[in-house]
């Protein structure tokens, strides 16, 4: 069982206030008390609320907590794409639990790409981030990919022509051309964008 009604009385708050408090409603704060386990979400916003570390409010030892941790993280490459090449920036570790909340891609299927051209904006710019997904090796429907032009690789766009089984490749930034391709389901692509990071 989890210490979430313990932690509330201990600053005497019903379960109503401490709802009202962290956007919930009183119901919602009943369940997460008799939940046998909570998702990570719930667990760390009661946590930041009452300033104390996760474990405290799922009863674990710091220990076992960290060992589930471990268990329950996905890591992720962060890719630049510049010049042709793929340098790995970097990884970002994330608990799979939270990822599913996302996408039900395998994680190890999924590349964080930082994006260095302007042929999308506006709708990505450039230093903002995609995640893509590499498992997609042909176009499944209209949608931004991961396609090699030119020997490097590049975001486009692909609409299909489905009564033609044509499409048209290009970019968002109309200052960049398009093009036709004929067969749309001969095009290789390296991944499909799934989720898109603005930078502010």
């Amino acid at each position: 069982m989890n210490n979430i009604r313990r932690l509330r009385e201990k600053k005497h708050l019903t379960a109503k206030e401490l709802g009202q408090a962290i956007g919930k409603s009183q119901p919602t704060i009943c369940k997460w008390e008799k939940a046998p386990s909570l998702r990570y979400e719930h667990a760390k916003l009661i946590a930041d609320y009452f300033k104390v570390p996760i474990y405290e409010v799922i009863g674990e030892k710091p220990e076992q907590y960290l060992e589930d941790i471990r268990q329950d993280m996905v890591s992720i490459d962060i890719i630049n794409l510049q010049k042709g090449s793929s340098k790995i920036l970097g990884r970002q570790l994330m608990p799979a639990t939270v990822l599913k909340e996302y996408t039900t891609t395998a994680p190890e299927s999924i590349k964080i790409i930082k994006i260095d051209s302007e042929a999308m904006k506006p709708t990505i710019s450039p230093n903002d981030m995609v995640w893509v997904d590499t498992a997609c090796k042909s176009p499944d429907g209209d949608g931004i990919y991961l396609l090699n032009i030119g020997d490097k690789p590049t975001l486009k766009r692909i609409q299909i022509k489905p009564l033609e089984n044509s499409a048209v490749i290009k970019s968002d930034n109309p200052q960049y051309g398009s093009f036709d391709y004929d067969d749309y389901r001969r095009i290789k692509v390296l991944g499909k964008v799934i989720f898109h990071i603005q930078k502010l």
